[in-house]
């Protein structure tokens, strides 16, 4: 048995046997619009051996299928060739096909279109009548190296979900059910999944419970619809389950599972697309197995990521492993999904723009629409604001209906020209800076939060004269205020408690009073405020913009500052332009306490090390 993948123009390889005679079609069947399955026969002149490679492939007619995937099982009648080809676009959706050539080594099967015509079935009929016949040791590997096949298919022609549906139809047909799981107090395994969600196609985030009283768990597996697998027992989180542990606590089978929860991350082969016909399976060092089916699975973004940001609460340790092997790659993926999901649905603009601005603000507004208002009742007192280039970039699409009755009002109200970026969907703090960036005109950029609120005028040309005057700058931060004139920013560090590993990003002087004099020195500092950030837009696209793999708005200023540093530039601070900030009034509160902890350890784990030897190179004199 050998399963291969090859392109359409080079032929792949298969072990089979040398010296077959008599090959003929099987079965075809179409499994979506453009994937065709193929079974043929060669039959074997001795009994099967192990006799080295022989190379496969196939042709349509003139026309190589866009792609092929080839699997050869041998049974005890002789060889059986599977092969799943997604046929060009020459051919006729659905029709059959004009003729084929498959060639197994040295042998050459050729058939015509009525060959074809005559074999082809609906998937239910080929797999009755040419595999669920085969021994168990040759079915075997049918069902996984199907559920491969999804990766032939494109999405942009539509077929994707169908060609799972066949796939699952192919796998409830041919596979070898484990026993059903039965809960009980007397029942030595017991095995239940709460909850089922999808990261990507390809990504899973399972959770529940498993407890066996008689032998060592040996794996948990997840099956998908379509047939593949994966096993997520070395990457699943072990947690005590009271509840659990009670029911069967009450019951005769054997000890009592002091972590018989889990959390766990699932990795597929192939992708996976349907919703529901999920199986877990449960198996032992004993040889036994139990499955039960998951339930309907979770896709929605938010959603996803809520629950796993809540869960990440379990791996309580900060040095414990899980958080490495289990949440990062579950959040960087979706993280990652959310990139790649960004779309800007309109830009619209307010007023004559400045012909050849110097900077250009860019501002997140994410809910709280009514900053705007603020904002630029604020932006109006000032000469310097009409030459800038101001954007706005709303997170919360469901606002944009209220925001365009604001905006066209403020303008004409404040005289300030600006644009209006609307997303399609929430992006993230991260992600709505960056797509704004897309349409700055300005060669600095201020990445300034919709609740800070200047001063007194004159603040930006401050920080862009300072910022062009300063060799080796990377970001310059200005000083941040509370509403009692306490000091809320002048500059950045890090602390680490001790015991602890975890780096936070702290705020030098923080409630000090605004004229506190080491608040008034422009100097050097580790890292500024993503609040009010000057950088120069160039170096800005240059880095990618601000990380996307911190959730929502935490920790992506320091990090950009931290990856400036290592190319040589450094972060200033600017107390002469001064600036309330009404720290997270733009962002939930519940929100910020379900992301911090995440973000506040990714920092760390990315950037520990080098914040180490940064703080303790860094100079007394500017230390709070």
């Amino acid at each position: 048995m050998f399963q291969t993948q090859h392109s359409a123009h080079q032929p792949g390889r298969a072990t089979g046997v040398v010296g077959t005679d008599g090959p003929h079609l099987s079965h075809t069947a179409w499994l979506s619009e453009r994937v065709l399955l193929i079974v043929a026969a060669f039959e074997a002149r001795e009994p099967i051996v192990d006799a080295g490679a022989l190379e496969w492939s196939l042709q349509f007619g003139d026309t190589a299928p866009e792609a092929a995937e080839g699997l050869v099982l041998a049974s005890g009648d002789g060889t059986v060739v599977l092969v799943l080809a997604r046929v060009a676009g020459a051919v006729r959706v659905g029709a059959t096909p004009p003729g084929l050539c498959l060639t197994l080594g040295s042998t050459r099967l050729l058939a015509s279109s009525a060959d074809l015509a005559g074999v082809l079935v609906d998937l239910r009929t080929l797999v009755r009548e040419s595999l669920a016949g085969l021994d168990p040791a040759a079915r075997a590997p049918i069902v996984p190296w199907l559920a491969s096949a999804t990766a032939l298919h494109a999405d942009a022609d539509g077929g994707a979900y169908s060609l799972s549906r066949s796939l699952h139809q192919a796998r409830e047909s041919l596979r070898e059910p484990r026993r059903a799981c039965l809960i009980a107090p007397d029942e030595p395994r017991g095995l239940q999944v709460d909850t089922l969600l999808g990261i990507d196609a390809r990504t899973y985030w399972v959770k529940g419970w498993a407890r066996d009283a008689d032998a060592r768990l040996s794996g948990l597996t997840a099956v998908s619809p379509e047939g593949g697998r994966g096993e997520f027992l070395e990457r699943a989180l072990r947690l005590a389950r009271p509840d659990v542990e009670q029911f069967y606590a009450a019951g005769a089978a054997g000890n009592v599972e002091e972590r018989s929860g889990f959390v766990g991350l699932v990795e597929l082969d192939a992708p996976s697309r349907l919703q529901t016909g999920w199986i877990i399976e449960l198996s032992d060092a004993l040889g036994e197995s139990i499955e039960v089916e998951a339930p309907v699975v979770v896709r929605d973004l938010d959603a996803v990521r809520t629950s796993i940001l809540t869960d990440f609460a379990l791996a309580r340790r900060p040095d414990d492993p899980a958080r490495a092997v289990l949440f990062e790659p579950a959040l960087a993926r979706l993280q990652a999904r959310l990139a790649a999901e960004v779309r800007v649905d309109r830009v619209q603009t307010y007023g004559q723009l400045a012909a050849d601005p110097d900077v250009s603000v860019i501002v997140p507004l994410y809910r709280r629409i009514d900053f705007l208002e603020h904002q630029l009742t604020q932006f109006a007192r000032d000469p310097e604001m009409r030459c800038a280039d101001v954007l706005y970039v709303l997170d919360s699409p469901e606002d944009a209906e209220a925001l365009e009755r604001l905006a066209p009002e403020m303008h004409a109200l404040t005289g300030v020209p600006f644009r209006v970026v609307t997303l399609a969907r929430n992006a993230g703090f991260s992600g709505a800076n960056n797509a704004a960036a897309g349409f700055a005109r300005g060669r600095k950029l201020v990445l300034l939060n919709s609740d800070v609120l200047p001063d007194r005028p004159g603040w930006l040309g401050t920080m862009a004269r300072f910022f062009d005057a300063t060799p080796g700058i990377g970001a310059l931060g200005a000083k941040l205020l509370y509403e009692d004139d306490s000091l809320q920013h002048a500059g950045m560090h890090f602390l680490r408690s001790p015991g602890s590993t975890t780096w936070e990003n702290m705020h030098y002087y923080k409630g000090l009073a605004r004229t506190s004099p080491g608040a008034n020195v422009a100097r050097r500092v580790p890292a500024v405020s993503g609040a009010c950030l000057m950088i120069e837009r160039e170096r800005y696209e240059q880095l990618g913009g601000l990380s996307g793999r911190f959730v929502q708005g935490d920790y992506e200023d320091s990090d950009l500052c931290l990856r400036l540093r290592e190319e040589g530039l450094d972060s200033w601070y600017l107390p002469d332009a001064e600036l309330y900030h009404l720290e997270a009034q733009s962002y939930p509160t519940e929100l910020r306490r379900a992301t911090s902890a995440y973000n506040t350890w990714l920092h760390s784990h990315l950037w520990g090390e080098r914040i180490a030897d940064l703080m303790a190179s860094t100079d007394e004199e500017i230390q709070p």
